[in-house]
């Protein structure tokens, strides 16, 4: 038998793996587990993963720097080396009131760290969308996946909260047909 404890201990990491299942990364086997583990920890999944996120989701005194690095990932994609940024919140508005520091920020790390490109991922559990940033060059990179106007430093993604499956893919099939 599981220890109540660690069934809660293994509901939350599904649950923030997922996004409370709203990640299309999230699979049938993974709502079945989940559903398992609650049952043993005694919790409402819902309730349960609603305050879990709420309190994951909280920058506090964050500085622009810190959500420029938060959850970072490098990737070649193309002739580029790319850096790509997560941070999932409850409500962007705290974060995109940072945005100008922000984006200073990443240009910081492209210059520091010799990259071509970073990312931030603003990603809205709630309304299930991602406000994503980015500086460096090519922007017309981002254009190209996403097919919105790149010129800017933000584009909104509704739908979007994988980095994985939703950032990268498009990311990678642009790279392929632009060239500098």
């Amino acid at each position: 038998e599981m220890p109540k404890e660690i069934a809660g201990l293994l509901l939350s990491a599904v649950l923030s793996d997922t996004v409370l299942f709203k990640s299309p990364t999230c699979t049938p086997y993974d709502k079945e587990t989940a559903e398992r583990l609650a049952a043993i920890a005694g919790v409402d999944i819902h309730d349960y993963g609603i305050s879990m996120l709420k309190a994951g989701s909280n920058i506090g005194d964050m500085t622009p720097a810190e959500i420029a690095k938060y959850d970072l990932k490098e990737f070649q994609i193309g002739d580029y080396r790319v850096v790509v940024s997560q941070i999932s919140v409850m409500d962007t508005a705290d974060v995109l009131a940072m945005k100008t520091q922000l984006v200073q920020s990443m240009k910081a790390i492209c210059e520091k760290e010799g990259y071509d490109m970073s990312l931030v991922m603003v990603t809205d559990i709630i309304n299930e969308g991602t406000w994503l940033l980015y500086t460096g060059n090519p922007k017309t990179l981002i254009g190209e996946a996403f097919k919105q106007d790149a010129s800017g430093d933000s584009i909104y993604l509704p739908g979007v909260m994988s980095r994985k499956k939703q950032i990268i893919p498009p990311l990678s099939e642009a790279a392929k047909k632009y060239k500098v």
